[in-house]
């Protein structure tokens, strides 16, 4: 029989997290597993649990494998939060997604990992598939299979994989419609203030995201000119500012810190002051009126404008070139219907 050696210690407390972990070692791997507590004598018990368990044969320690399915639950939130913090909108997104399994689990009886059989994941996944667009039951999905894999891996559940075969409904792409630079100009004079015009102008004229237009301030510009942007997974990138978006740096005047840093400019309360400024403006515009729809805007004109793929994967900062073939191929095929057209 294989032994394992258990301990327990706290991890990340530099980061502030004061969650108790477990340390296995067994034939030379180190695995660590949160316990989701906070008091040493709680994690005391767990260790003092499994040294007990050790000792037992091995048929009589799988029939002690069964989790509550809440309490996985918590400890995978917990290991989420480990890594990007409890005020992170990675950990709310996790969060708000396993609130769907949890729920559909107390409804259908399942209470236990080893409940929650493939059959189940598979009415699971229906049941998502009917209730939610494509796109978000992918994402519900795709965290539900990430959450079983830590759990077999947290809690040794050998050949437990209950969403093995479970596939998402596809996602139909849709044509995304952008405003042209004619149309943002009209929409910025439609601003109700200042602050919202500069602030529709870092994503208009520079690609930033909304959460990262919240960030900026006069540190985001350095001396050499270019604008200090962090991004998605804290990946800094430092973007030329270009004429257009300085004129309307300058013309704002002094910058503070934390100008942005208000509810107005953040989450979907500010979308409604975009669908007043479009109203106003006049322009009949299909499609949702957004913050990110600046931020595709400026990708949009970019291409439409001749500007290299290329450039405008760095300019949009997306991980793989590919992003940016997916995202606006439908820009590239006009191109190359114009292109063709241009034979006489």
């Amino acid at each position: 029989m294989t032994m394992k050696r258990y301990s327990i210690l706290q991890r990340y407390k530099s980061r502030g997290n004061t969650t108790w972990y477990g340390r296995i070692s067994c034939n030379g791997i180190i695995r660590y597993v949160s316990l989701g507590v906070t008091r040493k004598a709680d994690a005391q018990e767990w260790l003092n649990r499994q040294n007990a368990l050790k000792f037992l044969p091995e048929s009589m320690q799988e029939e002690k494998k069964d989790v509550k399915l809440s309490d996985a639950v918590n400890h995978f939130l917990d290991f989420v939060s480990s890594s990007h913090g409890t005020v992170s909108l990675t950990f709310k997104a996790y969060a708000t997604k396993m609130k769907n399994l949890t729920a559909w689990g107390e409804s259908h009886g399942v209470l236990t990992l080893r409940e929650l059989t493939r059959e189940k994941a598979s009415r699971f996944a229906l049941s998502i598939n009917s209730e939610y667009s494509s796109k978000t039951a992918r994402e519900i999905l795709r965290v539900s299979k990430q959450f079983c894999k830590w759990c077999s891996d947290t809690y040794e559940l050998d050949g437990w994989s209950p969403f093995l075969a479970v596939k998402a409904s596809k996602i139909e792409k849709r044509r995304k419609d952008f405003w042209t630079v004619e149309q943002i100009e009209r929409i910025l004079d439609a601003a109700p203030t200042p602050r919202f015009r500069l602030f529709w102008s870092l994503m208009a004229f520079a690609g930033l995201r909304q959460a990262e237009a919240c960030s900026f301030g006069p540190c985001s510009l350095t001396e050499d000119g270019k604008l200090h942007v962090v991004g998605k997974g804290n990946k800094e990138a430092f973007l030329p500012v270009s004429e257009r978006l300085r004129k309307e740096i300058e013309r704002y005047g002094e910058l503070h810190e934390g100008m942005f840093d208000e509810p107005q400019f953040k989450y979907s309360r500010s979308n409604a002051v975009i669908r007043d400024a479009v109203s106003s403006s006049g322009i009949a515009s299909s499609g949702e009126s957004t913050n990110h729809r600046f931020r595709h805007s400026f990708a949009s004109n970019l291409i439409r404008a001749g500007v290299n793929i290329k450039a405008v994967q760095q300019l949009m900062r997306h991980e793989k070139v590919q992003i940016t073939l997916d995202t606006y191929s439908h820009l590239l095929q006009d191109d190359l219907t114009e292109a063709a057209n241009a034979l006489k």
